[in-house]
């Protein structure tokens, strides 16, 4: 049921709201707003896959859910780009371009901060703006934000952290995420430092939060780092090739390929048994499973270098994760996802 709905309702919502922010790029020109476009264009499946969260809350208030999911994302993807893409490596300016997702949850704010101040091209169109008021407007329909807003804000500033360092010269931005984990590690014991770096680069526990109200500390301990970290390693996993060619910083080249396998199914066992203790733990196994089918079955997982490890990871986990994945393939065929 849950993924007939996310075929039938939120994957063309998604499309259609993408396709709305694109018509608002192509009027805007410049370089960022090709920057904007390269975003959406590249990065689609984060909001489709996200979408699913909207099917976590009430009906009445989905529409404002899935809002929020896909204006947020956007922001993230469209933000990571302009990081990444300009040549910039200066913490003051990935963290001033960022307040835009701090403005983004300030749901009875109206003003914005001069989000490009630092950066050297500024004129986007009004387009960050918008994305920020799309996000205030959708928070502010529901009703049990202010209660998970405090957590929210948590993970949306663990993300910031994660991005300002990540950008920085290399050894300087090791440095940096590695001290963010030992601050930390007293709650996630036995990680490596760019597993907690990799589990604070997920948005999945925002929407998480975002869609259901009940007990959000529950639903943080569950997220952070389990479900977050099993996200954004299998997202780096794909990439490595990639990041290499643009030399990123690729948060799981710091294993053997054999050591990528056995962590990455450590996160996904670990994460399905954390959400056990959530009320909807059906959906959020499901999540579990989901994340490896969306990234595995991406061509980028069937690269020479990775084609055994996607096959092993899948051969390990659970058999729902491997039918998923293969589902997922045909979605993909089909131009769906």
């Amino acid at each position: 049921m849950v993924l007939f709905r996310m075929l039938t309702l939120v994957f063309p919502a998604v499309k259609k709201r993408l396709g709305q922010y694109c018509h608002f790029l192509l009027k805007a020109g410049g370089p960022l707003a090709r920057q904007g476009l390269d975003s959406i264009r590249d990065k689609e499946f984060h909001c489709l896959g996200g979408g699913v969260y909207a099917l976590l809350a009430p009906r009445k208030l989905r529409r404002h859910v899935l809002d929020f999911i896909i204006a947020f994302q956007t922001i993230s993807d469209y933000l990571d780009n302009l990081c990444d893409r300009f040549g910039v490596q200066d913490e003051a300016v990935f963290r001033q371009l960022h307040t835009a997702m701090l403005d983004s949850l300030e749901s009875k704010a109206t003003e914005h901060s001069d989000y490009y101040c630092l950066f050297p091209s500024r004129n986007d169109g009004g387009y960050l703006a918008m994305l920020v008021d799309q996000c205030r407007l959708a928070l502010a329909a529901l009703p049990h934000y202010p209660m998970c807003k405090p957590l929210i804000h948590r993970f949306t500033q663990l993300y910031i952290d994660l991005q300002s360092y990540k950008h920085l010269e290399r050894q300087a931005g090791e440095e940096k995420l590695a001290e963010v984990y030992a601050k930390n590690s007293s709650a996630a014991p036995g990680l490596y430092w760019w597993e907690y770096a990799a589990a604070c680069g997920s948005t999945l526990g925002i929407f998480a939060l975002a869609a259901d109200g009940q007990s959000p500390s529950q639903t943080w301990a569950a997220y952070m780092p389990w479900v977050d970290g099993l996200h954004i390693m299998l997202d780096y996993f794909i990439d490595q090739d990639e990041d290499l060619q643009h030399g990123d910083m690729n948060l799981v080249s710091y294993y053997s390929p054999e050591k990528q396998v056995e962590r990455i199914l450590w996160f996904y066992h670990l994460a399905r048994k954390a959400v056990q203790s959530l009320a909807r733990a059906r959906f959020h196994t499901l999540i579990a499973d989901g994340l490896l089918a969306l990234y595995l079955s991406d061509a980028k997982a069937s690269s020479p270098g990775l084609a055994q490890s996607s096959r092993q990871i899948l051969a390990r986990a659970r058999l729902r994760a491997g039918i998923l994945a293969r589902m997922a393939g045909l979605l993909r065929q089909r131009g769906i996802i």
